[in-house]
C-alpha cells in the first residue's frame, strides 16, 4: 500500500443531481426536505440522512452546508477511487467538515468504507478539514433531535401577523428568557411558534442554562 507522500487526491466538484436524474423510492424511505439554510429541496436517501439535515438546518453553529458537492478521487494500487461525502459542512468559523451518514449495521459492517477511511481522512486533512461519520447515536441524541424537529416545523408559524406581535415583544440585542417571552406573548400557540421560527431561521438564537 502506498504510504501518504506517494498519493495524489484531487476534489471535483460532483454530478450536478437534478430532479430528473433523482430516483426517489419508498422502499428506503427516501424524499425531499426543505432546507432552510440551503434555500432549496435536497433529496435524501434515508430518514436518518434526513434527520442529520434537520440538525444541520437547525445548529446555529453550522453557518451552510451542501449535499454532496465535491467527490474526492485518487488512484490506490493502480485502480481509481472515487467517494462523495454526503454533506460539506461549514461552521461559523469557517471550520470545514465532511460527513457520511450512515446506519450503526452498516457502520458496523464496513467501519473502514471498504478500506478507504483513512484515504478519506488524510485528503480533507490536507486540506485543512476533517471527515466524521454520524450514526443513529449521534444524529438521533434526544431531546435534541426532537427540539430541531420542533424548531424546524414552527417554520410554517412565520406569518406576518404573528411575526409583528412577536417582534413587538422583544428587546434587541438583550437576553430574555422563553417562559418570560411566554407570558409576554400570552397563551397564542401561534404566537410562541413564530418565535420558534425565528430561532429556526437563525434570527434569534436559544442558550441552554450550560451555554
Amino acid at each position: 500500500m502506498k504510504s501518504m507522500d506517494e498519493i495524489v487526491f484531487r476534489w471535483e466538484v460532483a454530478k450536478v443531481r437534478t430532479q430528473a436524474s433523482i430516483r426517489l423510492s419508498y422502499r428506503s424511505c427516501s424524499g425531499w426536505y426543505q432546507s432552510i439554510k440551503c434555500g432549496v429541496q435536497l433529496p435524501f436517501e434515508s430518514l436518518l440522512e434526513r434527520d442529520l439535515m434537520v440538525l444541520q438546518d437547525i445548529d446555529p453553529e453550522v453557518s451552510a452546508f451542501a449535499l454532496k458537492p465535491e467527490t474526492l478521487v485518487w488512484v490506490d494500487n493502480g485502480r481509481e477511487q472515487r467517494y462523495t461525502p454526503d454533506f460539506q459542512v461549514i461552521s461559523r468559523n469557517g471550520r470545514v467538515v465532511y460527513r457520511e451518514a450512515m446506519s450503526q449495521r452498516k457502520f458496523y459492517a464496513d467501519p473502514n468504507l471498504k478500506g478507504r477511511r483513512l484515504r478519506i481522512t488524510d485528503a480533507c486533512a490536507a486540506r485543512g478539514s476533517s471527515f466524521e461519520i454520524w450514526t443513529e447515536t449521534d444524529i438521533r441524541k434526544q431531546p435534541r433531535l426532537a427540539n430541531c424537529s420542533r424548531i424546524r416545523a414552527a417554520v410554517a408559524f412565520l406569518t406576518p401577523t404573528n411575526l409583528s406581535v412577536v417582534r413587538t415583544r422583544l428587546v434587541a440585542d438583550r437576553p430574555v428568557s422563553l417562559g418570560s417571552l411566554q407570558i409576554a406573548l400570552g397563551p397564542n400557540p401561534e404566537f410562541v411558534g413564530a418565535l420558534l421560527g425565528l430561532v429556526a431561521i437563525g434570527e434569534l438564537r436559544a442558550r441552554t442554562h450550560n451555554q
